[in-house]
This record gives C-alpha cells, structure tokens and sequence, in this order.
C-alpha cells in the first residue's frame, strides 16, 4: 500500500471517530438539559445542577480539542475544503 492511502485511511478513521463522539456529545448533552429543566425547580439539588452544568462544559471543551485535532487546526471551512466540495460537485454534475 502506498503512503497517500494510509494517511488517508487514518484520516478518515479519525473523522469516524470525530463524529461518533459528536453523536454521543449530543444524545448526552440534550438528555443533561433535560434533566437540567426537570432539577431547576428543586432548589435542594443545586449541588447535582453545577455538576451537570461541569460535565457539559468541560465535555464541550473536550470536543473543540478533539475537533482542532482532526481538522487540522481549520475547524471553520478552509479554501482548500471549499476547491475540493467545488471540485467534487463539478465532477457529481457530469455523472
């Protein structure tokens, strides 16, 4: 196998895994805000509201580092990413 393949192969398994967790961030995050609702009432819990709101934080923190990671830095679209999308729409249009 040639050296472009494998780096593009651990890209790709890294943008799997980028996107798994993305997944898990959201499922988790969005039954902590539930929660989150349900505890605002019951001020004898506020205790258990600052850890989820720590657990949501630091979670997204985790996420941005783990993003900056896999894009290289270029979380926003990069020049080169918007010649490639052009690229392969161009080349979707002439199938």
């Amino acid at each position: 196998m040639n050296k472009k393949y494998i780096e593009a192969n651990k890209k790709v398994k890294s943008l799997r895994r980028f996107y798994i967790h993305l997944f898990i961030f959201l499922i988790v995050n969005i039954v902590l805000l539930f929660n989150l609702i349900l505890l605002e009432k019951d001020e004898s819990l506020n205790t258990f509201v600052w850890l989820i709101l720590n657990i949501m934080v630091t979670w997204s923190i985790g996420l941005i580092i783990h993003a900056w990671r896999v894009f290289d830095g270029k979380i926003l679209f990069s020049k080169a990413y918007e010649d490639r999308k052009i690229e392969e729409l161009m080349q979707d249009d002439k199938n």
